[in-house]
């Protein structure tokens, strides 16, 4: 019994079902976009696709010739002769549940908070220090105390 091998649903489509042979990148690419709806811009779908075809690659399923945007690829004998099935299609989940969110600015933010709730605590430290030290300026310092620790308070 013969192994089969399942491939890309987008791939079986283009070298299975519609028998593309001799092609670039871009031509895949742009025939991949009519097969899928144009769901994904041309930058992705370039990338989806060429990494399509380094795996085929690798598996000696396809080959090249030329370099750079001259490069053609060609379906070998080995593909052509192996049993080859459709992956299942997979539904894709909202762009907002792929991406992971970038928390840089809030990361900042807290960092900036954290440095100044430090001072200000320094600040409550000293002002303490000072009403040790010198209890006949506790009327002054009493409000300053006071403003320091709202700030702390309004800081956390």
């Amino acid at each position: 019994m013969t192994r089969s091998y399942k491939i890309n649903a987008v791939m079986y489509k283009l070298l299975i079902e519609k028998e593309m042979d001799d092609f670039s990148v871009l031509e895949l690419r742009d025939a991949s976009l009519l097969i899928e709806g144009a769901k994904l811009n041309l930058e992705e779908a370039r990338k989806v696709i060429y990494r399509q075809i380094l795996r085929f690659e690798k598996n000696n399923w396809l080959q090249s010739e030329g370099v750079g945007r001259k490069k053609r690829y060609f379906q070998t004998d080995l593909f052509r002769s192996i049993n080859v099935k459709q992956k299942a299609i997979r539904k894709a989940l909202p762009s907002s549940l792929n991406s992971t969110p970038d928390y840089s600015v809030l990361r900042h933010e807290r960092n900036e908070y954290k440095a100044e709730l430090e001072i200000v605590l320094g600040e409550i430290e000293e002002y303490q220090s000072l009403n040790r030290r010198f209890p006949e300026l506790e009327q002054r310092l009493k409000p300053l105390l006071q403003q320091a620790r709202e700030h702390s308070a309004h800081l956390l």
